[in-house]
């Protein structure tokens, strides 16, 4: 939870947090009165405890004020951070996050060989407006290489160096970081513990150019398009109540602010220019005052929704449709079998898919092939499966991951780690509510970007009854809160649906066998069913030619294709489905090279 988050919880109890930081004071009228933030009784401190104003302080002889979460570190004379640990523990708030692998380990680059910013560097910095003081406060550096001098600006975080970009001050495009390191926010050794608000800009002398101008900024360490520092840097942010996102005025800062913003939250974010200049450095050369960042700063927009178009507006998209550009690709992840991509069917963003099948004809074994596929195109994912314990997950993943039944030691160990960085898991078995389960999912994909997310099956959630009274209803309700998360996030969700009790085994469901509410196929964008024909290799007549079954779109509302099959051959131990009768599993994290053992001397 970030600050705002538990501010407003706070606010709920205004009451409640006032009498337990200031025992001394006491309740008047809509108000609780106290002497001072060391609590003594008295007057000069006053907290709305009832009305529009619920949740704010403020002591008129000092004035001081904010919220309730400022109240909490003004009393504690704590930082931020250290004030919404304890208030999320008195308050009782727990996030549950997915798990995943461990969180991955950077290693601490040793400081280059450099001195301090010198004539050269300092005269670059002073033609882009940025004062000798400012440059000490960022310790910038200096160094020569092969004649070149390059301006050296460290990210320092907690007392430690983390990270370094090098940029020769002579060619913009001669610039790099150090080999390896964690990637992170640039600056963060100048904000105040107690900051609440943060600008975060595309460039490190625009971080410099408004702390010259008394703002707390932070600079991207890659532009606005990356946002590998967010994992890192995640809990720190999570302090700030007001993020104002303040990148390029051009299409990619534009872009990577948005997305940057619903990441972050966009309750919580304001998007930020400093018109007519491109950012904050070019507006500074142009000679503009604090003043005028200040002033920008404080009408930053926050995110407001699209507004009614135009059709003829979206022409260039259709275009794109009919005639895609060389290489470029639909959005979104193509049904994948094996070695063969199927192009009929692409699984996009804003979207949900139904899965069904009879229980034992593999429904899930495909769907966990299938995310294997795509995180080897990109894709990211987060799965719930309330029936099977996270381990036994990753095992069949790495079977299928290294297309081998019993692999290696180390084979496995590298697939574990390629796995890991692709996928999360919610370490949960058993049944979970829907709505907890939705802001897990929110959660990974702002923090670790997921675009794909599995939930087997639709029966293990708790909120979500298979029949009774109501049933239906709540069915309806479930799959349009999975759509309007897949839509808000961009991502798609797959879902897991069991059918109806068939006559037997020998016929596949389709879209109308699919277990209780119509709402649930209806409210889908895609249904599809996986079927076995439970052929038996033991049998004299089985035939390897023959398919062992079939994947069958049964509804695409986006696509051009409906009512087909993809027949599907079993791969043994594995756990893959080949496209053809070839059954040639395909290797996605390949075998490590292994030192070779010395051969044995024949002694005999």
């Amino acid at each position: 939870m970030n600050a705002a988050d538990i501010a407003k919880a706070l606010a709920e109890r205004a009451e409640d947090v006032a009498a337990y930081l200031l025992p001394n004071g006491k309740r008047a009228g809509r108000e609780w009165k106290a002497g001072s933030i060391s609590g003594e009784p008295g007057q000069s401190l006053s907290v709305a405890i009832h009305g529009q104003k619920r949740g704010l302080w403020r002591d008129f002889a000092t004035d001081q004020g904010g919220d309730l979460l400022d109240l909490w570190m003004a009393v504690r004379a704590c930082s931020v951070a250290q004030a919404m640990r304890e208030a999320a523990q008195w308050l009782g708030l727990r996030e549950t996050i997915p798990a995943g692998a461990p969180k991955r380990e950077y290693r601490r680059p040793p400081k280059p060989a450099c001195t301090a910013a010198a004539a050269e560097v300092l005269s670059w910095l002073a033609s882009r407006g940025i004062k000798e003081q400012t440059a000490r406060d960022f310790r910038i550096a200096q160094r020569q290489e092969a004649g070149k001098t390059y301006a050296i600006f460290p990210y320092l975080r907690d007392g430690e160096f983390i990270n370094a970009k090098f940029r020769n001050i002579a060619e913009k495009r001669d610039m790099r970081q150090m080999k390896e390191a964690e990637p992170c926010l640039f600056g963060w050794h100048l904000i105040d513990p107690k900051c609440r608000r943060i600008v975060i800009t595309e460039g490190e002398l625009d971080a410099m150019t408004l702390h010259q101008a008394g703002i707390a900024a932070l600079s991207v360490n890659a532009g606005a398009g990356s946002f590998a520092w967010l994992e890192s840097d995640w809990e720190r942010l999570e302090r700030f109540s007001d993020i104002v996102i303040a990148f390029d005025a051009d299409e990619a800062g534009r872009k990577g602010a948005r997305e940057l913003a619903r990441r972050l939250g966009e309750a919580r974010a304001r998007l930020c220019e400093f018109a007519p200049y491109k950012d904050a450095n070019e507006a500074l050369q142009a000679g503009e005052s604090p003043e005028f960042f200040a002033r920008a700063i404080s009408e930053a927009k926050p995110i407001e929704p699209d507004g009614i178009r135009p059709f003829d507006a979206f022409l260039e998209r259709v275009q794109a449709m009919f005639w895609p550009a060389p290489g470029e690709e639909a959005a979104g992840y193509p049904l994948a079998i094996g070695h063969k991509t199927q192009d009929w069917l692409v699984f996009r963003p804003g979207e949900v898919s139904v899965w069904t099948g009879i229980n034992g004809h593999g429904k899930s074994q495909f769907l966990a092939q299938l995310s294997v596929q795509h995180a080897a195109l990109g894709a990211r994912w987060c799965v719930y499966s309330g029936e099977m314990p996270p381990a036994v997950q990753l095992k069949r993943l790495i079977k299928i991951a290294t297309g081998q039944d019993r692999p290696h030691p180390e084979h496995i160990a590298q697939a574990a780690r390629w796995i890991g960085q692709s996928m999360w898991v919610i370490d949960r078995v058993g049944s979970v509510e829907l709505s907890w389960l939705i802001k897990v999912f929110e959660y990974a994909n702002r923090r670790y970007g997921c675009d794909c997310f599995l939930i087997d099956s639709l029966m293990m959630l708790s909120d979500v009854p298979e029949d009774g009274s109501g049933a239906f209803s709540a069915q309806k309700r479930a799959i349009q809160t999975i759509a309007d998360f897949a839509k808000r996030s961009g991502s798609h969700v797959h879902v897991v649906a069991h059918p109806r009790k068939g006559r037997d085994e020998t016929m596949a469901p389709g879209k109308l066998d699919v277990g209780g509410s119509s709402r649930i196929t209806d409210g889908a964008d895609n249904v599809l069913s996986v079927w076995n024909a439970k052929h038996d290799p033991t049998k004299p007549d089985y035939n390897p030619a023959l398919p062992d079954g079939h994947i069958a779109l049964h509804k695409q509302r986006h696509g051009d294709v409906q009512d087909r099959k993809a027949l599907l051959w079993s791969i043994a131990g594995c756990r893959q489905f080949s496209a053809d009768s070839l059954r040639a599993p395909r290797v996605f994290v390949p075998e490590p090279a292994r030192a070779p053992q010395p051969a044995q001397e024949d002694w005999l």
